[in-house]
């Protein structure tokens, strides 16, 4: 595992997916993460900071997070409203919530809430050639994040309006689907859906051992 720590990057560009959601790239430096972790992001000479899982590829010579803008977040709108050139300050890598050199051969069921989909973007831009089906839940269909990238793995299950593959929170779609027995599961997103999806999954026979969460405020 390497050794955390905090460094000053410049923001090299940032990419409006919503009115409210953007992906920011900045400079990598020399910092190693695998695919899953996240790091710690704040603007430069602002003590507040907020953990966001890393986008971008591990093989990536910059880093990107994705950020949606919450009006009363102390972070988020500084983060949103950021230029290239302006400087954030970055923490880490952390966490364990990643793929394994044995999980990646396996059947891979991923499930997301809005930008929860974060950590699978760079698993799947990380590691090629995956078995996966993405699940991601959001409350607009303007919400799909780059939902071309992923290919006919992604399903868009919309709650609040039609459109989407699926009309419905995710986990009513999870509900009707049939779950081979040596899928593995990731669960990331808010955590009323992880609590859901987690005893939807055991009741289908998968094994505690093969679901993976991490909660996404």
């Amino acid at each position: 595992m390497p050794k955390t720590k905090r460094q000053i990057s410049q923001v090299l560009a940032v990419r409006e997916l919503t009115g409210l959601t953007s992906v920011l790239r900045f400079e990598r430096h020399d910092l190693k993460f695998e695919p899953g972790q996240y790091i710690r992001v704040g603007v430069e000479g602002d003590p507040e900071i907020r953990d966001y899982s890393i986008y971008s590829s591990a093989g990536a010579d910059y880093l990107e997070v994705l950020v949606r803008r919450v009006e009363d977040g102390l972070v988020s709108k500084l983060l949103c409203d950021l230029k290239p050139g302006d400087k954030v300050d970055i923490g880490g890598p952390y966490g364990h919530f990643k793929l394994t050199e044995e999980v990646r051969s396996k059947p891979l069921l991923l499930v997301s809430t809005g930008t929860g989909i974060s950590p699978f973007h760079c698993f799947i831009d990380s590691h090629k050639g995956l078995n996966y089906s993405l699940l991601h839940g959001t409350a607009l269909t303007s919400e799909a994040y780059e939902a071309a990238f992923y290919g006919d793995s992604y399903i868009h299950c919309v709650s609040r309006e039609e459109g989407g593959a699926f009309r419905g929170r995710v986990t009513e779609y999870l509900q009707a689907q049939e779950i081979p027995a040596e899928t593995e599961a990731f669960l990331c997103g808010n955590c009323d859906m992880i609590y859901e999806a987690f005893d939807m999954l055991q009741e289908k026979g998968l094994p505690t051992a093969q679901i993976h969460t991490e909660v996404y405020f």
